[in-house]
């Protein structure tokens, strides 16, 4: 687009000098070194020299712009727009091409009448966005209240649809509260009104496809994109959403006066972009850029004398102040007598971008380009308001279409025109619309399970049913219903391939119904289909339209005979041989120590002589033993220390 802009530019003959633009792509840098290398870059190319600087400024580099073009007195022109809050300085140095949106957003929110919004950000240019918001607010409507509620947007752009189903979750449970805490139950839903503001055209593309594949949503809720990188083909999901959404328009890709010179420059640099190529509002911005610093040399050479900057460029050197170069670093400076100076013409190159005015018929994409002579930001600008609402009687989504201009607000009346989304080629690739305009065909996949979908018996003699003829059941009673109660919606019945519900294979494919829902070879599912966390993942679910309740299985235990050997089974065979054994060994021990042991033997006068007798016999020694086992008493207690102390431990 910038060769494009440099093409247009020096084709016109009523200026007496070409732009040559000179680029500089970037390397990747780490976060860590970016500051200091990209300063190290621009200071190497001053050293050549150059006019003024474009350049498409983000939050981690405006800085080392800022710096250069207020010291060195280097003009930049951004096509992005402004990072920084408006200043009160008179001689401003950077100038942007991307027009603010706190003006227009505030328009918007005061025709809607809304008090409350919900503000997502990322969190690099909510704080001055909101400033700036509030300040006109305040200036236009010093009794308009206002509530906003801050939501920080994640940085991965693949967390969106995640932040979006909670977002949603978490708006039905605080409208569920409320109706719950209230003594009268509340029948009109609650409506949401979402401010979008990220940065680039990429995360916003990114936000909108989450969108449009989030759960929970809701006719109520209203998104608002504020900036201007939305396009009529990123809105292409949306055709038939239940979503309000309202994007903003400054570029209109279908000016015949662009198309023309594209096609021009496609002839001559048939290596570049594709004709049919899709272009960015920040590419349309670049090209602008371009247009408005030939323009701001052009008025500079006509205020002061065309030979103003004769002896600034020698050999594609330029040379400031009679000497080679601007050196930011002034030890690098090859001239040691020389002392840091500024640009020479900065000031007066700045001077002429206060005072550019374009139009369409100078060549720009994006309308009147102008600049407020104190703070450098666009002004005097307009764009196009786009707002999708839900269908009433149909499928279809209503588009409105509406002017904006600064300072004079909303065109409506004769300039406002409401019309019917037609058919988009687009979403014929997808075998969604027939060739019938007003009419949606759907792909319905199903499965054979009774009583929902089944096949219809055919009698003897009758003829052969074709099509939905086929099938009968719930399912299909009930997509008879809602081509009854919808208009214009039609739809072709097939059965799944091996009458498969879908499961997820080893290599992350699905088959079954899942997989012709992914593939876009069925565009819906009407099936008694379980709903899981993995399908979920997979694809999105309606609510159900039949619950049969939740049921507990429990294993029937098995038979058994009767055992009298059972009440070992608690117990390994291992575990029953060492209790044996240790109380085999046990016995045995307290048999041996008794027979051994004085304490043992009792002496006894029994007829008419002395007998000696030791009552833990083997026998009792088992018996013992089994007795302290079962943790019952006996009669027989032993009287060795030994034996006692053993039992004792």
């Amino acid at each position: 687009m910038l060769r494009l802009a440099e093409m247009t530019f020096n084709a016109r003959s009523d200026v007496d000098f070409d732009v040559l633009l000179g680029t500089r792509d970037l390397p990747p840098m780490e976060s860590a070194t970016l500051m200091w290398n990209l300063n190290r870059i621009i200071c190497d190319e001053m050293k050549l020299g150059f006019m003024l600087m474009l350049a498409g400024t983000n939050f981690k580099n405006y800085g080392i712009y800022e710096d250069i073009a207020n010291h060195i007195k280097m003009p930049l022109i951004d096509w992005e727009s402004s990072k920084s809050a408006p200043s009160e300085s008179t001689e401003p140095m950077i100038f942007s091409v991307a027009p603010p949106a706190e003006q227009l957003l505030i328009d918007y929110i005061q025709y809607k009448g809304w008090r409350d919004i919900v503000y997502i950000h990322d969190g690099k240019n909510a704080d001055r966005t909101l400033r700036s918001m509030f300040s006109y607010l305040h200036r236009k409507l010093p009794a308009y209240q206002l509530f906003v509620d801050n939501y920080l947007a994640p940085s991965d752009e693949e967390l969106f649809r995640e932040f979006l189903n909670d977002f949603h979750r978490r708006l039905s449970t605080q409208h569920q509260m409320k109706s719950n805490d209230s003594s009268e139950e509340i029948d009109d839903p609650i409506p949401v009104n979402v401010i979008v503001d990220l940065e680039g055209g990429y995360r916003t593309r990114a936000f909108l496809r989450a969108l449009e594949e989030s759960v929970l949503v809701k006719k109520e809720y209203h998104y608002v994109f504020s900036n201007f990188d939305v396009d009529e083909t990123d809105l292409a999901g949306f055709h038939f959403s239940l979503i309000n959404i309202t994007c903003f328009r400054i570029f209109d890709k279908s000016n015949k006066r662009f198309q023309k010179t594209r096609a021009e420059f496609h002839d001559v640099y048939r290596g570049g972009f594709s004709n049919t190529d899709s272009i960015p509002t920040s590419a349309a911005f670049a090209h602008d850029a371009i247009l408005v610093a030939g323009k701001a040399l052009q008025i500079a050479m006509n205020d002061h004398g065309k030979e103003i900057f004769d002896k600034s460029f020698i050999r594609h050197q330029l040379f400031n102040r009679g000497k080679k170069g601007l050196y930011c670093r002034p030890h690098e400076d090859t001239s040691e007598t020389r002392q840091f100076e500024s640009f020479e013409h900065g000031a007066k190159i700045a001077e002429a971008i206060k005072k550019v005015v374009l139009t369409e018929k100078d060549g720009t994409l994006t309308g009147r380009i102008q600049f407020d002579k104190i703070t450098g930001q666009r002004t005097n600008f307009s764009a196009d308001v786009v707002e999708i609402k839900p269908g009433v009687n149909s499928l279809n989504s209503v588009w409105e279409r509406f002017q904006w201009a600064q300072g004079e607000g909303f065109l409506l009346g004769g300039e406002r025109h409401v019309h019917e989304k037609k058919k988009d080629s687009s979403l014929n690739k997808k075998g969604i619309l027939p060739s019938k305009p007003w009419k949606l065909r759907f792909n319905v996949v199903t499965v054979l399970v009774k009583p929902f979908v089944m096949l219809r018996r055919r009698n003897p003699g009758e003829p052969e049913l074709k099509g939905n003829d086929r099938f009968e059941g719930y399912c299909i009673d009930l997509l008879n219903l809602l081509a009854k109660n919808i208009s214009g919606f039609e739809y072709d019945v097939f059965i799944s391939d091996g009458n498969k519900y879908g499961s997820r294979q080893p290599d992350g494919s699905w088959d079954g119904m899942i997989g012709y829902l992914l593939n876009e070879t069925a565009d819906v599912a009407v099936a008694p289909l379980t709903i899981t966390q993995e399908r979920e993942r997979a694809v999105d679910f309606s609510k159900p339209f039949m619950t049969t309740g939740i049921s507990i299985l429990i294993k029937k235990p098995e038979k058994q005979e009767f055992n009298i050997f059972s009440f070992m089974e608690p117990l390994g065979m291992t575990i029953w041989i060492f209790t044996l054994s240790s109380y085999f060994g046990v016995s045995l021990t307290i048999f041996l120590v008794s027979w051994f042991s004085p304490y043992e033997k009792r002496i006894e006068f029994k007829r008419g002589e002395f007998t000696v007798t030791n009552e833990f016999t083997l026998y009792n020694s088992f018996w013992f033993t089994l007795a302290a086992f079962m943790q019952q008493g006996t009669d027989i207690l032993p009287r060795s220390v030994d034996i006692i102390d053993t039992f004792r431990k």
